[in-house]
């Protein structure tokens, strides 16, 4: 399984001047002012209309085996059916002008940054017509302009726009059933707070998880103090709450995975085998990030079980998350020995040190 490099964050979405946890209310005070913490819903038009075009272009064209593959996947979800078929055969409706305006944008763009854009410019919410507008004026786009504006006026209208109103239900049920695994005014902060033991001055960025229809490929974003993170068809609603819990365990590690001590134990870390060799193949960390990663993601595990959304920790997706979350639910207790003390001691154990 690729790392997942990706942090989650959102929109601004209040219900009145508290947080809007979709498609429920969750409150939070840092100080005097009432914060966003998470916020779970079916993503925007505006990042599906690139997304979805992209998809397309690789299930046809620049992956097909791979995609092909998820047809046994298709066989057993009729929800996922009608959006894998949909790849199909909006491409097979294409004409060759239409598929070699799609070849050109896909030479060129690639529809990360495409979203990106229209969210940082404050367009995430935006409808068809803002966005062709939105593609006509910023200078992001002024590469093939005209071809952009032609394939997505088209595409948007006849295909992306319908197929989005279709499954915008299946996703907001995910979502519901995403939520409904918490009780509605779950306090994510103060549960994170409970299960460290720890209490920032400067809390938590705000996360925010898009539901959408595709199985390969992850897309995430920044915006200021927020990110955002797309969650895959496949991912469960059980296994999508480690997504938020890995994001706001970080600070928490950080009040002392950056701290000089806990850096010469990470150094010695490096004798590891395992650890080494997969930080030279795919890891987009520093050293210490990259032990930080695995440290959050076994903590995320572990509060998935701690909530009760999950019976086990689950398989791992690192080199030590999986053992350190186990460690964690056999003997962690914040209110006996701090979260530095005890990942000092896991790691010392583990590694021999």
């Amino acid at each position: 399984m690729k790392l997942r490099i990706l942090k989650v964050l959102g929109m601004l979405i209040f219900c009145g001047t508290a947080l809007l946890l979709m498609p429920g209310c969750d409150l939070w005070d840092s100080d005097t002012e009432s914060v966003r913490s998470l916020v779970i819903k079916p993503e925007d038009f505006s990042i599906f209309i690139f997304e979805s075009s992209e998809e397309i272009y690789r299930a046809n064209v620049k992956d097909p085996a791979m995609w092909a593959g998820l047809k046994e996947q298709a066989n057993r979800d009729s929800d996922y059916a009608s959006h894998y078929n949909w790849l199909y055969s909006t491409y097979k409706s294409m004409d060759e002008r239409r598929r070699a305006q799609l070849k050109e944008i896909m030479d060129d763009y690639h529809p990360q940054p495409m979203a990106d854009r229209l969210i940082q410019k404050g367009k995430q919410g935006a409808d068809l017509e803002e966005i062709l507008k939105f593609i006509k004026e910023d200078r992001y786009f002024s590469k093939n302009r005209n071809t952009l504006v032609d394939f997505y006026s088209w595409y948007g209208a006849n295909y992306a726009l319908p197929h989005y109103e279709q499954v915008k239900p299946l996703l907001q049920r995910k979502a519901q059933k995403t939520n409904s695994l918490v009780e509605k005014d779950f306090d994510v902060i103060a549960f994170m707070e409970k299960e460290t033991g720890i209490k920032l001055k400067k809390k938590p960025e705000n996360i925010e998880l898009l539901m959408n229809m595709r199985i390969y490929g992850g897309a995430g974003f920044y915006r200021d103090k927020d990110s955002l993170t797309t969650i895959q068809w496949n991912s469960p609603p059980e296994k999508t709450w480690s997504v938020p819990f890995h994001e706001f365990s970080t600070p928490y590690f950080r009040t002392f995975t950056g701290n000089m001590t806990f850096k010469y134990l990470n150094a010695k870390l490096k004798k590891d085998e395992k650890l080494m060799t997969r930080f030279k193949e795919d890891v987009p960390y520093t050293w210490d990030g990259w032990i930080e990663e695995n440290l959050t993601e076994g903590f995320a595990r572990y509060l998935s079980v701690r909530k009760g959304i999950t019976r086990d920790v689950g398989e791992g997706v690192y080199i030590f998350d999986h053992e350190y979350a186990q460690a964690l639910v056999a003997g962690f207790d914040p209110q006996k020995t701090s979260l530095e003390d005890f990942t000092v001691k896991f790691l010392k154990q583990r590694y021999q040190i």
